[in-house]
Parts: C-alpha cells; structure tokens; sequence
C-alpha cells in the first residue's frame, strides 16, 4: 500500500479526489449550490460568455480582470452554457494540482508519504477559510500558479537532491509562467512570485551558474506565454483598449476607492478577531519551518510577509486574502517533525481526510446563504426574474449602480454595455456608459439596487418594473412588458441541484 501511494498518479489522485469532494460540499458553482450566492464570479461568467460569443474584450464589454480570468470561465460556459458547473469541474482540475504541489511541497520535509498528504489537506481549513473565500474568484486561478511556483523554489532552495542547474531551469521557467499568466488575471499577484523570483536569481549567482542566463530564460518563457494574447488582441484591435482598460483606468478606480473607502488595512483593522487570527496562523507557520531547514531559512517567511504586504495595499474586500492561506501547509509539516509522529498508517490518513473535509463544511454550512435546499423567498424571487428574462433570447443585462448577481447565468444573458456593471470606484466615463445604454433602450434587462431607485427615469424611458418582496437588493426593468411566473409556479430543490435550464421550467 506504501509503494501504491508512492507513485506519482496516484498521489495526484487522491488529492484530485480530495479536491473534488470538498469543491462539491462548498463551492458555490457545484451541484449543491444555487446562484443567488454570485457576485464577480457571475461577472467573470459573464465576461467568458461574452467573449466566447463573439463580442470584443475591452471593446464591447470590460471589467477590471485580465483576459486570461476570461479565458478560463469561457471554457467553463462551453462546458455548460447555462450553469456553472463548466466552471465548477475546471476548478476542481485546479485545486487538485493546487493540492497535489503543496503535497509535494510537504514531501520535501517529511519522509512519510502519508503525513505529507495529510499536511496538503489540512491546509484545505485555511484555503477555504469562508471569511476569505465564498466564491470562486481570481485568486483561486492565481493561487494554481503561486502554489505551483513555492513548491520549485522550495525544492531548489531547501532540497539536497543535487542536480542544481535543472532545478535552477525548472524554477526560473514556472516562476516566468507564472508571473505572466497572472499577469493577465491579477497583477499583484505577479509582484508575489516576483519576490520568489528574486531568490531564485540569488541562488543561480552564489552557485555561479549564470543570474543573466536565467533572467534570459525568465524573460524569453514570459514573452512566450504573453505573446499569444498579445496577437489576438492585435488581430481584433484591442490592445490599446486592454492596455488602458487593465491599467491606467484600474489604478484610476482604485485610487477612487482609496478616496471613498479610506486605507484598506482599515478592513483588516476591523476583521481582526477573524481575517487577523487568520494570517497570525499562516504566518506563525512560515515562520516554524524555519526551524527545520538549514539553507534560506528566511524564504517562506518572507514569501509570505510579501503576499500580506502587496495583498492588503489593495485588500478593500477580505477575499483578497485568500491567496495568504497556503502557509498553513508549513505549520503542520513543522508539528509532524516536533511531534515526532511515527509513520502514518492508511486508516489514520483516511480518518484526517475526513476530519478535515467535516471542518471545512461546518465552516460553511452557516456561512453560505445559497445552499440548494434552501428554498426562501430569495431563490423564489431570483427564480422569477429568471422566468421573465428566459423569454428573451441570450438577453442584454445591465446592472445600474450595483455589482453583477447570478440573475443572468442560467438564462445566457450578456452584457448589455461595455461598462455593463457597477464598480467600486466607478469612473464618470463608467457610469455615462450605463445611463447612455439605459437611455438608449439598448438593454433587454437592467438591474437597479433597491436604496439607490430611480422609477421616474425608467418609467419615462419605457421600462417595466418588477420588483420583488424577499431581501435580494436587487429589483428588474424589462424594456418590454413579458409575463410574469404564473400563480405557483416554482423552482423545486431537484431543480436546483440538477441545475435544470430556467427556460426549460418556464416552457
């Protein structure tokens, strides 16, 4: 049985396994899921299908992600046009590589196979920590990359395995992939594998095996990985707009938010007793591997200090965070060597698993709002506006001063502007672009915020207003008049968790 966990598939199987049943349990795209619970994801969606449909990005519709965000929820629509659940089976392909790296990154400090696996899964209670994490965002896509990139920067700097310049090679070139595919999701990211890089470049210079050769190889794989987006957009006459959308109009609304919000370490400030005793763990384990390395003892810690200091300069929101919870791998290697423990037998790895996969859970089931058994007068209310919009034809959204909801997923709706959501930090030029559209009855759909209603305006233009009596923030204008669901008709719990077309239940 050792021998059978030894081999490299498999371990990658039992991680994707792990992955997939803690994905199904708290994911909100899964099957046990509704898609009230939706917010950037259903922009990032959105994003994907409107690409994958023809429309220009940065043209026609923009956000304040990069393409490669987009790419990846396009796949995920193709996979199924009109549920998440594409989405949902991409993301568990990636959180069991993410698993599998940081099992392979515990194998570099302890002999036992097993206890390495169980290091790797306890680290799932961090990872989906639900203060941080309650939806799939761009961290998630990013954190694939920084998992990946902190296991070859520990084997090169902590493992004595010999065969330095082919570690050396490894590194440098996930390390360029990685700032370079997140790069084109979420740039501070890529500052976060920069600090690594650093380090890597130190050690090609004390072993005299060429800092310039692997600044070489670090550029050319970058230019690489860039230069097919870098053609497509030039193709269809996007760059500049990606250009000016992706970074000078995001440091104009981030500075906007600045203005408005204040200093973000102030939402850290009031999160202590949660996201703060949430990073003193992560941070207490980088520190205590330490401990057990006798070469770049600084390096995790400083990994992490840098993923903290680049995140919360622009942490308004707590999920920025998320990216900070893989350090917690370290803390249960460094208990496992203090501890001394024997090795770990199969029942012990097993029962671990599920102890683990039980915490995440209840971590969530009070957390999570969008359960699919969870039928109140919120899914009722989504499942109505649903029912109005499946009468149009992948019908053109606008969300008026608020953010993207799941309203629109399972009807194949698309942007029905190129600033088709509302923003934190909105420009002037964001906002024009909403009430242009608005004004001009571009839009099939809009979506306006309770608090913040104008009734007069949209019934001057036209629109027709469906309000709802449950606590959504949102309520509906149609630019035409469509009927409404019938008397009891309703969306059942099998419905919700087979995650059947609303079209198909509105027929």
């Amino acid at each position: 049985m050792r021998r059978w966990l030894n081999t490299g598939l498999t371990s990658w199987m039992v991680m994707a396994t792990f992955a997939t049943v803690v994905l199904l349990l708290v994911s909100a795209d899964s099957y046990t899921h509704d898609y009230y619970d939706h917010y950037d994801s259903a922009t990032f969606f959105a994003s994907g299908k409107a690409w994958m449909s023809g429309l220009i990005p940065y043209v026609d519709f923009s956000d304040s992600k990069g393409p490669l965000l987009w790419l990846i929820y396009g796949a995920g629509y193709l996979l199924s046009p009109r549920t998440t659940l594409g989405v949902f089976w991409i993301t568990c392909l990636v959180y069991a590589f993410i698993f599998w790296w940081l099992y392979k990154t515990a194998s570099i400090y302890l002999d036992d196979k097993r206890q390495a696996m169980f290091a790797a899964m306890a680290t799932a209670i961090s990872v989906f920590f639900p203060v941080v994490r309650y939806e799939t965002r761009a961290e998630d896509f990013a954190l694939f990359f920084l998992v990946w990139a902190l296991y070859h920067v520990c084997r090169l700097l902590h493992h004595d395995g010999g065969d330095a310049p082919r570690q050396l090679f490894r590194a440098s070139v996930v390390l360029a992939v990685g700032m370079a595919a997140t790069l084109l999701i979420k740039y501070n990211v890529s500052a976060m594998l920069g600090v690594m890089a650093l380090f890597v470049l130190y050690d090609a210079w004390r072993r005299h095996l060429g800092v310039w050769r692997h600044v070489g190889v670090m550029a050319l794989t970058s230019v690489l990985v860039l230069a097919p987006f870098a053609i497509y957009m030039l193709a269809v006459g996007c760059l500049d707009d990606f250009v000016r959308e992706y970074f000078v109009v995001n440091m104009e609304v981030v500075a906007r938010q600045h203005a408005r919000m204040g200093h973000p370490v102030n939402m850290l400030i009031a999160h202590r007793y949660t996201v703060g005793v949430y990073l003193l763990l992560n941070g207490l384990s980088a520190l205590a591997i330490g401990l057990w390395v006798r070469r770049y003892r600084a390096f995790v810690v400083v990994a992490f200090l840098a993923t903290v200091l680049l995140t919360v300069t622009n942490a308004f929101w707590l999920y920025y965070y998320a990216v900070c919870g893989i350090f917690v791998c370290f803390g249960v290697v460094a208990l496992m060597r203090r501890l001394a423990c024997r090795p770990m037998r199969l029942w012990a790895l097993l029962a671990g698993a599920t102890a683990v996969v039980a915490v995440v859970l209840a971590m969530h089931l009070c957390h999570d709002e969008s359960w699919f058994f969870r039928d109140n007068a919120e899914r009722k209310a989504l499942y109505g506006y649903a029912y109005i919009m499946s009468q149009r034809t992948r019908p053109r959204i606008i969300y008026y001063n608020t953010c993207t909801s799941g309203f629109g997923i399972p009807v194949g709706s698309l942007p029905g502007c190129k600033y088709w959501t509302s923003q934190s930090g909105a420009t002037q030029q964001m906002v024009d672009d909403q009430l242009q559209a608005i004004m001009r009855r571009e839009a099939d759909f809009v979506f306006s915020l309770k608090d913040y209603d104008k009734p007069a305006m949209f019934d001057s233009l036209g629109y027709h207003r469906y309000t709802n009596h449950s606590n959504l923030t949102m309520l509906l204008y149609s630019r035409d008049s469509l009927a409404a669901p019938p008397p009891g008709w309703h969306v059942t719990d099998l419905d919700v968790l087979l995650k059947r077309p609303v079209k198909v239940l509105a027929d």
